[in-house]
């Protein structure tokens, strides 16, 4: 999971493609209910394409995001992992619960039951706050569910042992930042930002391998970018300045009132009035 969370889109694509001009190729996988045995098939994709992503992590592609979960119809247990026999037992149980019974008629969102499980059967995994992210995307047409996921995350992260040296660390610290700016915390997500240590971001010098060496240079940026955009206040899922460019300008293509968009004048900026255009004609 270390080697996708930092190189999810840490710099941003400069491919202008928009959604429709690429498709995943969907194929069926038979499945088997790690509890009760139930047999049921999936629909997972062999291929898809990413152009970006937003600075909350959810990349913008040719497949549904986040990554669709397994999910045995008859008791609702998510098959977000492989799971040992001790795993299983517990699940059993854990299923069963009221708890779980719960989130399951209030349709809380697969990756978000995924979080609740791998809390439990693995307490303080540092895989929980990273699953809540993706339970965030989620609930995008639900403002009220996602701002309580975002809050949900936010905690989670700061549940997670400090370790101010390590890349990993720093970037669940971006990403709870961002999230505090959506929820329209802009002060909290400011002092998170500067409690970071830029140093995090520079190549190692104690002559030791450097498996981050690639993606450090790429979240300084990202660093730089959120901070302008906390700056300015903006509680924005998607600020223009933040995303691909070519999403930025089908965005303003959307727009009714451009005079709205922030940052400022950032539609009339020939490269996206151009795209703009194009898309028009």
């Amino acid at each position: 999971m270390r080697g996708a969370i930092l190189g999810l889109t840490a710099a941003f694509s400069v491919l202008a493609v928009l959604p429709a001009a690429r498709a995943g190729t969907p194929y069926p996988v038979k499945m088997k209910c790690a509890v009760g045995g139930e047999a049921f098939t999936h629909t997972a994709t062999g291929s898809y394409s990413t152009w970006g992503s937003r600075p909350d992590g959810k990349p913008y592609g040719s497949w549904i995001f986040p990554m669709p979960l397994p999910v045995c119809p008859g008791n609702g247990l998510v098959m977000y992992r492989d799971f040992d026999k001790a795993e299983i037992a517990a699940l059993t149980g854990l299923v069963a619960s009221p708890e779980y019974k719960a989130l399951v008629a209030a349709k809380e969102t697969p990756y978000y039951r995924a979080a609740w499980l791998e809390g439990r059967l693995k307490p303080g995994s540092e895989d929980v706050p990273w699953i809540l992210l993706q339970a965030t995307w989620e609930a995008d047409d639900e403002p009220a569910r996602q701002a309580r996921y975002d809050r949900e995350f936010v905690a989670a992260a700061n549940a997670q042992p400090a370790k101010p040296t390590e890349l990993i660390w720093a970037v669940l610290q971006a990403r709870a930042a961002n999230a505090e700016r959506q929820l329209g915390d802009f002060d909290a997500a400011a002092r998170r930002l500067a409690a970071v240590d830029p140093a995090v971001f520079q190549p190692r010098t104690d002559g030791q391998p450097d498996p981050d060496a690639k993606n450090r240079p790429g979240w300084a940026a990202f660093y730089k970018e959120l901070s302008v955009v906390i700056a300015r206040r903006d509680p924005a899922r998607e600020p223009l300045d933040m995303i691909d460019e070519g999403q930025a300008a089908w965005l303003c293509k959307q727009m009714p009132d451009r005079s709205k968009a922030q940052p400022a004048g950032f539609c009339e900026r020939p490269e996206i009035a151009k795209r703009t255009a194009e898309m028009r004609d």
